[in-house]
Order: structure tokens, then sequence, then C-alpha cells
């Protein structure tokens, strides 16, 4: 008993890590390729557009980690955290999609096609983290 953690030490696994770097790798790879057929613009673009989705990740993370905290002391009110970071980060992709390529006049197609790419990590984290089957 004496080694069980206390429920408020508990810090809930949410699958970030993993999304975090299957979405690293697709947005290296997809880097990499406007680097060698575009060069070093490009791949600073798709490198952008693809940190958007990474940062909306993490970002999400830490909403959900404070929505737990908040279920603990304040039941039902974790659905506003919720609602919150679903606005902030449309807010933030939308902001920082606008800076990219008026702001720092970054190549479109590259940041958008990372952008795309990284989202599809989504696809790919859900596909790796199916139930076995019995």
């Amino acid at each position: 008993m004496k080694n069980e953690p206390r429920l408020e030490s508990v810090i809930v696994n949410t699958g970030a890590t993993q999304m975090l770097t299957i979405q690293s790798l697709l947005v290296a790879s997809v880097a990499i390729y406007f680097y060698v057929y575009q060069g070093v613009l490009a791949a600073q673009a798709a490198l952008y557009g693809g940190s958007i989705v990474m940062f909306n990740v993490w970002m999400m993370n830490r909403r959900i980690q404070s929505a737990i905290e908040l279920a603990k002391v304040a039941p039902g009110q974790e659905v506003k955290v919720l609602y919150l970071a679903a606005v902030q980060r449309f807010i933030f992709t939308l902001v920082f999609l606008g800076f990219g390529m008026g702001g720092l006049q970054l190549p479109p197609i590259p940041l958008l096609v990372a952008f795309a790419v990284a989202q599809l990590g989504y696809l790919f984290n859900g596909r790796f983290n199916l139930p076995k089957p019995d």
C-alpha cells in the first residue's frame, strides 16, 4: 500500500507522446521531401505547418490534464475547459496559418501539405491504438 500512487499524483496517459512522435516523423518526412525538390524555404514552411498541428496536440494534452484535475474538485466544470480548448485551438490555428503565410511570407503549398499530413497523424495513431481481438 505504501508504494501505490495517490489519486492526486496520477497523470493520465492521453496518448499525446505517441501522437507527437508519429506527427514529428510525418512532418520531418514532408520537410525532407520539400527540401530536396523545392529548397530550404519550402522545407521551413513544411516544418512550420507541421509544428502548428503538434502545438495543438500539446495544448490539448495540457487542457485534458487540467480538466481531469478540475473534475476532482468541481465535477461537471471540466466540459467548459474542453470547450475552451477547442475554441483556442481553432483560433490559434487560424492565427498561426495567417502569420506563416502573411507575416513570414512562407510558401503556402508546403505549409498546408505538412499541416494536412500532420493531421493524418490522428488517423495513424488511432490505427495503432486499436484494441487487440481476444
